[in-house]
């Protein structure tokens, strides 16, 4: 029987019978607070996001460690933001650092980008080790998705997608997420399975061998 994955969520509630991806930032002094779950089914994803990278520019050496706990399945969200405040240059130095213990540690990488795609692709070409890249929340067209598709990305969906970028989006490179919304991730597989024009089920099925094939043996 096929479930539900939630591969990226701030949500501190029970999954069900539903495997969640929890994005949680590590403390300041470096130390990673977990909250207290409702279930033991969960996972993690940990990373700095770029609005972040000032204050993280002199202290990434203490993310390696914590990367490394077996727990943290993904790295993300990472990223750039042209629509934030932070120098660029800054972004890129935190981004980069954590691609390299992605690429180091083999593990995959969600990404936070706005208005960076030509920089995020320009950056990708230096960490062929990392496995996998997934857009998170990604609400471009068609032609963006294409473009991302195409130099091997996966593409996640949340609650306010474009529908063109989700019709493009070819079923083994779909992932779907709540983020930060408090929506059901149960209607919103039902809404993007009737945008796919598949069913429920097939839907289902489809993101979990995705999820399989980005973190073998997870599951």
């Amino acid at each position: 029987m096929a479930m539900l994955i939630d591969i990226h969520s701030h949500q501190v509630v029970a999954s069900g019978n539903a495997i969640r991806v929890h994005n949680i930032e590590p403390e300041i002094d470096g130390t990673l607070k977990i909250p207290e779950f409702v279930d033991g089914n969960f996972l993690l994803s940990v990373g700095i996001h770029p609005w972040h990278a000032l204050e993280w520019k002199y202290r990434s050496m203490a993310l390696s460690e914590i990367y490394m706990d077996p727990r943290v399945i993904l790295l993300g969200e990472i990223g750039l933001d042209k629509a934030c405040q932070i120098p660029m240059d800054d972004q890129k130095s935190v981004f980069q650092f954590q691609a390299e213990i992605a690429a180091a540690l083999k593990k995959p990488v969600i990404l936070h980008v706005v208005r960076a795609m030509s920089e995020l692709l320009e950056i990708k070409k230096n960490f062929a080790e990392v496995p996998s890249w997934i857009i998170h929340g990604f609400r471009g067209g068609r032609q963006q998705a294409e473009q991302y598709l195409v130099k091997g990305f996966y593409l996640s969906f949340g609650l306010n997608y474009n529908v063109e970028g989700l019709k493009a989006c070819t079923p083994d490179r779909l992932f779907v997420e709540t983020d930060e919304s408090d929506c059901s991730l149960k209607d919103l597989y039902i809404k993007i399975a009737e945008e796919k024009r598949l069913t429920f089920e097939d839907l289902e099925s489809q993101v979990e061998l995705n999820f399989r094939k980005v973190f073998p043996g997870i599951i």
